[in-house]
């Protein structure tokens, strides 16, 4: 009789325990209250070691790399996209959905982003290649190119992409990412009429305000490992013009072109000398960003720079700490920056 009073009395418990296992919307949760992005993924990362039910952990992980992605963390974020894809499970309530398919996209995405070609065509060699789903087939189809194009190392070995890229721009299957594949042969290749057609055919989207000097992309994406053709007219690559002023421009607007050699170099190896945060035509701009910079407690520097065309541009910069940590302070800050070397 003891023995079987025993027994109940741990099945009890086992119940009890299994029953208080947090959920991961309520770790997600927990985790947006931090006081900021770095401490918010520490925290899920103690936290999902500690997930049993594999549905919660999937979630979690999805979440993780979601937020990791958007700290500039892609290698941890690639990571917990494919833990999250290795497992077997069905979405949970009050979490994003995301299909393993999805999710693998999603690490095949920050591959790209961390220079990684290799590795995204690995991950572009499982069965997502045989999605059903069109919207999918069209990514792995265009993120191929991406990692052939982050693998060349001359502007001779861009071609073949180059050509399938703009090939696709007229298969009625590659829609939904034509925007992005027209930014894509705009800034390797720096012709105009690709900056054009995104002007004319999606006025309203992110990638037109890129080319017209609108919106900035950050130094992180892949197009800064993929070397580009030479005498390309990057900056103002749009024909029509717009009432409103630009204010920022990004590096991808850069007139310096790589040739010969890809523009990951070993300066990724090496400790930054500083971060810039942005990069203008107008002194006064320069000036104003400057100073919302000094209200957060950074010392930044103003650099004049002329370019080739004759354009001077004035680029806002903090010397990076001993700790190399001044570009994590800032993204804290809530300013994107990226390293100089």
């Amino acid at each position: 009789m003891k023995r079987v009073v025993l027994f109940a009395l741990l099945m009890f418990f086992s119940i009890s325990l299994f029953s208080q296992e947090r959920t991961a919307l309520e770790i997600s949760n927990a985790a947006i209250e931090k006081k900021n992005p770095i401490d918010a993924i520490k925290y899920i990362q103690a936290e999902v070691e500690r997930v049993e039910i594999p549905a919660e952990k999937r979630a979690l992980y999805a979440f993780l790399g979601n937020l990791q992605e958007m700290t500039a963390l892609y290698g941890d974020a690639r990571d917990s996209y494919a833990k999250a894809a290795a497992i077997a499970a069905n979405d949970v309530e009050g979490m994003p959905k995301k299909s393993n398919e999805r999710l693998v996209i999603d690490a095949v995405r920050c591959a790209l982003c961390s220079g990684e070609g290799e590795l995204a065509l690995h991950y572009l060699n499982s069965a997502v290649r045989n999605s059903k789903s069109m919207e999918i087939q069209a990514e792995v189809r265009l993120y191929e190119q991406w990692a052939v194009l982050i693998n060349a190392e001359n502007a001779d070995e861009i071609e073949e992409p180059l050509s399938i890229l703009e090939a696709y721009l007229n298969i009625s299957s590659m829609k939904s990412v034509r925007q992005s594949i027209l930014l894509t042969l705009w800034y390797v290749s720096g012709e105009k009429k690709f900056a054009e057609t995104l002007v004319n055919d999606y006025p309203s989207s992110m990638e037109a305000a890129v080319v017209t000097g609108k919106a900035f992309v950050m130094p992180s994406p892949f197009w800064y490992f993929v070397p580009r053709k030479k005498n390309s007219e990057i900056v103002s690559a749009s024909t029509k013009k717009s009432n409103a002023p630009s204010e920022t421009v990004s590096a991808v607007h850069d007139e310096t072109v790589q040739t010969g050699n890809s523009i990951a170099t070993d300066s990724q190896t090496e400790k930054p000398l500083k971060q810039q945060l942005g990069l203008f035509r107008d002194e006064t701009n320069a000036k104003n960003f400057a100073a919302r910079v000094r209200q957060k407690g950074f010392e930044c520097k103003i650099q004049s720079e002329t370019r080739s065309s004759g354009t001077t541009y004035y680029i806002v910069t903090v010397d990076e700490n001993s700790d190399g940590t001044i570009g994590l302070q800032l993204k804290d800050a809530g300013f994107e920056c990226y390293p100089l070397y």
